[in-house]
């Protein structure tokens, strides 16, 4: 399929109702890969309140995907910050990244994803994480298409 036109710009605050729900259909896509990625029943409203406080972060971004029928697909990032025993004392994730069910395949993704690399960049960060559960096949062949690798492996043990 071809690119969609270019439709990506800066979240607002009036996209927070549609923000959640973008939010709520990837929580649960990524539940059914793993049951830790399951939200509690009442959790619509504080992922509003998480979204509010990105949107008033000047250290975050959300860049929101939208065509004739609204917001079709979002991607926040922030910087973190890290003590300076390092070289590299300032990093970026990808925290966030999420298209409506019928609007993914077509490019809205990787648009998404440029625009947020295009902010990271323009803070002069010089690099870029995401995570990506080890279950979610289809988001690791996404983000190595788009030119991510291996950093890091996080191991886990359930008590």
């Amino acid at each position: 399929m071809t690119s969609p036109p270019s439709s990506v710009r800066n979240a607002r605050e009036s996209d927070l109702e549609r923000l959640t729900k973008l939010w709520t259909e990837i929580a649960d896509h990524h539940a059914a890969l793993d049951s830790l990625f399951r939200l509690r029943p009442d959790a619509g409203p504080a992922i509003a309140r998480v979204l509010a406080s990105q949107l008033a972060d000047p250290d975050a971004a959300i860049f929101v995907w939208e065509d004739d029928r609204g917001v079709r697909g979002f991607c926040s990032v922030r910087i973190d910050r890290a003590p300076p025993i390092l070289e590299e004392t300032r990093r970026a994730e990808i925290c966030d990244l999420g298209v409506d069910r019928e609007a993914r395949r077509r490019g809205i993704g990787k648009e998404l994803v440029r625009a947020a690399v295009a902010w990271v960049r323009e803070q002069h960060v010089a690099r870029i994480e995401v995570r990506v559960a080890t279950g979610n096949r289809e988001g690791q062949s996404f983000w190595r298409a788009v030119g991510f690798g291996d950093l890091l492996h996080v191991l886990q043990k359930r008590l």
